[in-house]
């Protein structure tokens, strides 16, 4: 495999312009963040209205919050491993890489989103390491990344985080937590499950044909259900298992 086609592979998600769903395994999942991304971004974005204050959106792709947080005051500035359709992505690198020097030395920032990337870096303790020393004291650090989700952007999809990870990692990087939340319930699990799934007949007799037909039609119908949130309106669906991590830091 070329490495163009790596990192084609790799950073799929660069060409979502908005924060909606695009395919069935995101109809869950995009909603469920951005509702949160949104609110969080309204209490804890530039709470002390202060000017010349700067964000930094990593893992930008083509910067679907970018609006969110310049309406919000900030100087805006991206970083992410490759340059999106655009151009606009100010900093090319690697977050569990060195950094180059002039993202580290010219500026502390205010406000750090990372949304929906740390599952595709591998090494945590450098990437903590460096959004931590990114971020000004005082600064917030906003970061999702999912517990249960299927595999993409393959080979690059290394982590399903629990709550304790993220609390060990901003605990062992001087960051404090303001909020955290297990997003996501059991519908949305099931939702998700059904739209990356398939059954066939185990032979080629009439009676397993005809049970994988069924079985097929109604993993189709019960996903439709839930993509229209029909079920969720009458039925509250328990689980342990949740969709997102959602954590809000700040630097002490």
């Amino acid at each position: 495999m070329t490495q163009s086609s790596t990192e084609l592979k790799r950073h799929q998600g660069a060409r979502r312009e908005g924060y909606i769903s695009t395919a069935p395994p995101e109809e869950f999942i995009v909603p469920l963040l951005k509702e949160h991304i949104e609110n969080l971004l309204e209490t804890y974005a530039n709470k002390n209205n202060s000017r010349d204050t700067f964000a930094l959106d990593v893992g930008c792709g083509r910067q679907p919050f970018r609006s969110n947080l310049e309406k919000a005051g900030y100087i805006y500035k991206s970083l992410d491993a490759v340059q999106n359709p655009e151009k606009s992505i100010d900093f090319i690198c690697q977050l569990d890489k060195a950094l180059p020097d002039e993202i580290v030395v010219n500026i502390k920032y205010d406000f750090i989103l990372c949304t929906e990337v740390m599952e595709h870096i591998a090494e945590w303790d450098i990437a903590f390491n460096n959004l931590a020393q990114l971020l000004k004291t005082g600064g917030i650090l906003l970061i999702t990344c999912p517990h249960f989700y299927f595999l993409h952007e393959v080979p690059h999809d290394f982590w399903r985080a629990t709550p304790y990870a993220l609390q060990h990692f901003g605990n062992k990087y001087n960051l404090k937590i303001l909020h955290q939340v297990s997003a996501g319930n059991a519908w949305d699990i099931l939702g998700t499950l059904l739209s990356v799934s398939y059954c066939l007949p185990m032979t080629r007799k009439i009676g397993d044909r005809i049970l994988s037909r069924f079985i097929s039609f109604l993993i189709k119908f019960i996903f439709n259900l839930l993509r229209d949130r029909k079920l969720q309106k009458s039925v509250d669906f328990k689980s342990q298992f949740y969709m997102s991590n959602i954590i809000i830091f700040e630097k002490l």
